[in-house]
């Protein structure tokens, strides 16, 4: 996913344009979903935009996408994009097209995590990623993953299905390493149905704007509810070891300043030394691993916030007991203050990752 999802960090901007006058490729460092929706706005305006290759190309690569075309010059297609309440609609109907999405981790993500969905309406493909080779289909949800490689190659045209983008805090946890291989394939899912028509809703024109209000919510709803799902599905196998099970509980509930070894003890129904114990062959502690948890999340709220978002929220929504300890921490990790790491972010500088 999603979040939704990461892309290696890079800030060159290319001075190509496309025979209208649209730039090519605008390869940005901020991936907040302020700065996905102010791209897309920019690129596609309200839309609905007739695209060839060149334009697919310089709306996807700032998404992290490398896109290649088995139809050549005859790919065309249309792109259709619906901003609604912290969440992004972006349709599009046409060629089929290879795309490959190869995100490596990082500690210090370039802004607000963005899960994304994909509701396949029409043609046909597959997922590719590790040893899964998974059918893609109409009434699937695809639920991309936000770290790793992987592939989807379209076979079968015309295309149609709609991107879900939408901040992860929607719904309140990150899938990065929790969603398993075989479940970002949805097939059948009991909510696609209803999601396919909400989205038919808020994409007409005609429609009531206390109607649009009720269905964006409604579709934000169903759409956390489905990662949800998947994301619980990746927690539960037995065999899975107490120090992921510990880890998920972290990125779970860092954000309760409360949290400490005797309250993931008390939920996890071992000792406060067995627990300390999980992390004995490992080079962080159970207080760094939940330090820096929240430091990321820190540095996410802040890479992707305005002036309006104060260093003192950021400090009581990641957990930290105040400013003053959040400061130490950020210095120790990252070599700047809250405050100057937000700054170099709102200027398009290269963010640390660590000291």
């Amino acid at each position: 996913m999603p979040n939704a999802p990461v892309v290696p960090q890079v800030t060159a901007t290319t001075e190509a344009l496309t025979a209208e006058g649209r730039p090519a490729v605008v390869v940005r460092q901020d991936r907040s979903t302020a700065a996905v929706l102010d791209w897309v706005s920019r690129f596609v305006g309200r839309g609905p935009l007739e695209v060839g290759r060149s334009e697919m190309l310089a709306l996807m690569a700032p998404m992290g996408w490398d896109l290649a075309f088995p139809d050549g010059d005859a790919t065309a297609g249309t792109v259709h994009p619906l901003a609604a309440d912290r969440m992004l609609l972006l349709r599009y109907e046409g060629s089929r097209y290879v795309a490959v999405s190869d995100r490596a981790p990082s500690s210090v993500p370039a802004g607000p995590r963005i899960a994304v969905l994909e509701l396949v309406e029409a043609g046909t493909g597959r997922l590719l990623r590790g040893d899964h080779d998974l059918p893609l289909g109409p009434g699937d949800v695809i639920l991309h993953p936000p770290r790793g490689r992987y592939r989807i190659e379209w076979q079968t045209g015309p295309c149609r299905r709609t991107y879900v983008l939408l901040t992860t805090s929607l719904f309140g946890r990150r899938p990065d390493a929790i969603l398993r291989d075989e479940d970002l394939v949805l097939r059948d899912a009991p909510l696609t149905p209803a999601a396919q028509h909400l989205v038919e809703v808020l994409f007409d024109e005609d429609t009531d704007t206390v109607v649009r209000l009720t269905a964006t919510q409604a579709l934000q709803g169903l759409v956390a509810a489905t990662v949800a799902s998947a994301i619980d599905r990746g927690q539960a196998p037995p065999e899975q070891g107490l120090r992921d099970r510990v880890r998920a509980l972290l990125v779970e509930r860092y954000a309760d300043p409360a949290l400490d070894a005797d309250a993931v003890a008390s939920e996890l129904r071992i000792s406060r030394r067995h627990l300390f114990a999980q992390f004995e062959d490992s080079p962080d502690s159970f207080a760094t691993t939940l330090r820096d948890i929240r430091l990321e999340h820190a540095a996410e709220m802040l890479a992707g916030a305005d002036d309006g978002v104060t260093v003192r929220r950021v400090a009581r929504e990641t957990g930290f007991a105040g400013t003053a300890q959040l400061g130490r921490a950020f210095r120790d990790r990252f070599g700047l203050t809250p405050t100057q790491f937000r700054a170099a972010a709102l200027r398009g500088q290269p963010l640390p990752t660590e000291r």
